[in-house]
């Protein structure tokens, strides 16, 4: 790699790719941030920063220029979106006009990121890898169905004859995530949130106008897979790097439920605060009454019904294919969640 771009290379998890090239030594880092997009994280970095939008042809074509690879890790990223139209444009459309400038300027390697939501669920008890088949058919989970359509889509330009390599990660955390993400912004309701000691049938009524205030987080059963921004960047290098063509890669390290993450999150900020869980249909009333508020107020729920209902199913996935083929490896999930809650302290998200 010597003349490198990173699309969305101003975002949490494109920033630390930057900085991990910067480190390796790579000669020209180019950057493809939005017209109005925040540079902030990449202050005092020696890249050049192109502006323009994946959605204009044009403009990816001017940003492949005289590029031998390409990390196209931008995307939008939305837990609630009334109208979902945006993300699966830019996660689709502009991955095509991504990928497909990059084939024509004779790109030699994309390195693509997706998601562990562009992958199936395992089923209970076991955990998922590279090969399990996508199964939320059912759900209306926008940003799940545009990572996995737009992964097809890069992983095609593979099977047409690019070097295309597809890293999936979990849910990343770690320090830089200055939006936040909705992965980061978990932890910083998380925070906010007290602590609860009423019967579950009162939290509906201790709920102000729809909002969070006065309700723990939402624990029910289910869980995920959770990562370090910093060990994701290093995947996609390593990937670049030891990879093969067309073929896929999770980075991801720790698989919990809802319950231990929240108490993660609580032990990591050293705060003690007691959690309770929610019954499942108790819990679903409670998002869909933050819903109905976020739609009347336009803000944000807490969390949304799709995502709620995605991860009612435990995602849990295996890391050992890179691991054992790309030398990657991950620290504690403490270290993680620490370095995380420092961050969002010190930009002020969190008290």
């Amino acid at each position: 790699m010597e003349k490198v771009l990173v699309t969305g290379g101003c975002g949490f998890l494109g920033t630390h790719i930057v900085q991990k090239l910067l480190s390796r030594g790579v000669g020209h880092v180019r950057v493809l941030a939005l017209p109005d997009e925040t540079s902030l994280n990449l202050e005092g970095l020696d890249v050049e920063l192109v502006r323009g939008n994946i959605l204009n042809r044009d403009d990816c074509k001017r940003a492949v220029q005289g590029i031998d690879t390409l990390f196209h890790a931008a995307a939008m990223f939305k837990a609630f979106m009334p109208d979902p139209t945006p993300m699966y444009e830019v996660n689709i459309r502009g991955t095509f006009n991504m990928l497909e400038a990059a084939r024509r300027a004779g790109v030699g390697k994309v390195i693509y990121t997706a998601s562990i939501v562009a992958l199936g669920r395992p089923e209970p008890g076991r955990l998922g890898d590279e090969d399990t088949a996508y199964d939320a058919w059912d759900l209306t989970f926008p940003y799940s169905r545009a990572k996995y359509h737009s992964r097809v889509l890069a992983e095609d330009f593979g099977h047409w004859g690019m070097d295309v390599r597809v890293v999936c990660p979990g849910m990343i955390f770690g320090p830089g995530d200055i939006g936040p993400t909705p992965s980061g912004q978990i932890i910083v309701d998380v925070l906010k949130t007290t602590s609860f000691t009423k019967a579950p049938r009162s939290i509906l009524k201790a709920m102000r106008g729809g909002s969070i205030e006065g309700v723990p987080p939402l624990y029910v059963d289910g869980g995920s897979s959770f990562v370090d921004v910093r060990d994701v960047a290093e995947v996609h290098l390593l990937a670049a790097e030891r990879g093969r063509a067309n073929r896929r890669y999770i980075a991801t390290a720790h698989n919990l439920t809802q319950g231990e993450f929240v108490e993660a999150v609580s032990r990591a900020a050293q705060i003690d605060r007691k959690f309770m869980k929610v019954p499942e249909p108790l819990a679903r009333q409670i998002v869909r009454r933050l819903e109905k508020h976020a739609l009347a107020t336009g803000s944000e729920p807490a969390l949304s019904e799709s995502f709620f209902e995605y991860s009612l199913k435990p995602s849990f996935f295996s890391n050992r294919r890179s691991v054992q083929e790309l030398g990657a490896s991950y620290r504690p999930l403490g270290v993680t969640l620490r370095d995380a809650v420092a961050y969002f302290r010190r930009r002020g998200y969190i008290a």
